[in-house]
């Protein structure tokens, strides 16, 4: 693949996102058709993806890489968390927004952008490792999140209800179907790939139509974002990416730790920020900008580094 057909990949994404936009701007979206959209897209299609690519997976992907993958994706997640800490120390990002702009680094958005990107270069099959490698998603964010974004506040609590969602169980059922190599009627893998099929215009559309509610002014006010920005969609893939060099021989595995950490922060930042410290606005910010950025960033990654 050379890099003209990853930016067409990447226009064609941003042309559905721009449609979006567009589409929030005519009313026909609103905040209250987006939160439906976007539970339609959490609870439904996305989880019917992950499925179908575990009952289409190739026999090639072994036991022991997918127990791999797993273990890669927990480690994953441990070192962003002492990644993110330590940018906010050594730029001294202290302060209320100190949680917002660790979570800027740690959460990616894996199933709006992640998977419509992974399943435009590598194929659905690609789709299956992928979710396996970020069950720890969740956990991270329910948890870890709930702390930073509270710190300083009392009784903190992690509720595990919220650390698992239909995307988690649609991963652990794939994991299931994948060890215990079950087989289902060929009828349920054309259910499952025609709603998964879905989940990239619906995505797109629902990022462009998030993005027009953002004010504008916003975006040039806090510095930090930006140099967060850089960090997370530049720097961190190319950390990243010669880390699993270094102990990983699997080129295939080596793209999805890199594109993890390639990719825009994930809007489930603002919904933690919005419940537990209600300064919604940086998160929106900074889930803008780096989402913008990205369209530029994830070819140049890509095309740097994965070809």
């Amino acid at each position: 693949m050379n890099i003209s057909e990853i930016f067409t990949i990447m226009i064609v994404l941003f042309s559905m996102i721009l449609l979006g936009y567009f589409i929030n701007k005519l009313k026909i979206l609103d905040k209250n058709t987006n939160n439906k959209l976007s539970e339609l897209i959490l609870k439904i299609t996305t989880p019917a993806l992950i499925i179908n690519s575990a009952l289409g997976q190739s026999p090639s992907i072994s036991r022991k890489e997918i127990i791999t993958i797993l273990l890669l994706g927990i480690g994953l997640y441990l070192f962003l968390i002492v990644f993110g800490r330590l940018i906010v120390t050594v730029f001294q990002m202290k302060g209320e927004n100190s949680g917002i702009y660790q979570l800027m680094i740690i959460i990616a958005n894996t199933g709006f952008i992640g998977y419509p990107v992974l399943s435009a270069l590598y194929g659905n099959s690609s789709i299956f490792p992928f979710s396996i490698l970020h069950i720890p998603f969740n956990v991270v964010l329910f948890s870890y999140g709930i702390y930073i974004t509270q710190k300083g506040k009392e009784n903190i609590k992690f509720d595990i209800k919220s650390a698992v969602n239909p995307c988690v169980i649609a991963a652990l059922i794939s994991l299931l179907i994948f060890l215990l190599e079950i087989r289902v009627p060929e009828i349920f893998n054309r259910i499952f790939g025609l709603i998964g099929e879905t989940t990239i215009p619906l995505s797109m559309l629902l990022i462009g139509s998030f993005l027009a509610s953002i004010n504008i002014k916003d975006i040039f006010i806090d510095f930090k974002i930006y140099i967060i920005s850089i960090i997370k969609l530049l720097v961190l893939p190319f950390i990243m990416y010669f880390l699993s060099k270094l102990i990983i021989d699997n080129n295939l595995i080596i793209a999805y730790l890199t594109l993890s950490v390639a990719l825009p922060t994930g809007p489930s930042i603002m919904i933690m920020v919005n419940q537990y410290s209600k300064n919604e606005d940086k998160a929106a910010v900074g889930v803008f900008i780096t989402t913008i950025l990205s369209i530029v960033t994830i070819p140049l990654i890509i095309y740097i580094l994965l070809i």
